[in-house]
């Protein structure tokens, strides 16, 4: 069986990040996706919004906590994952679905990050490039007119 997820949007709201008694480190973050489109009715475009809530562990968390900020545009790739849970206040059984992150990627520049210079880089756990990201790997400057292929 198959449990793959892959999302594209903007972050809702800046990490919550949690380090737990064992040491490990989990971040929590919102992600809202959306589709646009045309009201056969009316003609008129519409738009609808998907919230989605991630759950990063270990590196990911650890990045998360360093580069990412509410509106940065990030691609992840995760399984599903829902927690059931009994409310406090009224004891009635809960549950709620997430996306347990395994990888991700910044997509742009986020203005409010220090990761705007890596936009586009993948953020997996690795270290982050030490080069110029406008350098090409090869040496060559890359200008914005040019395609590298």
């Amino acid at each position: 069986m198959i449990n793959k997820v892959i999302l594209l949007g903007r972050l809702g709201r800046d990490p919550e990040i949690r380090e737990l008694p064992n040491g490990k480190l989990v971040a929590n973050v919102s992600l809202a996706t959306s589709e646009v489109y045309t009201d056969k009715i009316s003609g008129e475009k519409k738009e609808n919004t998907e919230w989605h809530y991630l759950e990063l562990w270990d590196r990911n968390a650890e990045v998360a906590r360093q580069y990412l900020r509410k509106g940065a545009v990030l691609y992840v790739e995760g399984r599903i994952k829902t927690d059931k849970y009994k409310d406090a206040q009224t004891g009635e059984e809960k549950q709620r679905t997430k996306i347990r992150v395994l990888s991700m990627q910044m997509l742009g520049a986020n203005p409010n990050s220090p990761a705007q210079e890596y936009g586009g880089e993948a953020l997996t756990g690795a270290d982050f490039p030490k080069s110029d990201p406008g350098q090409d790997p090869q040496g060559g400057d890359q200008g914005a007119d040019e395609l590298p292929f």
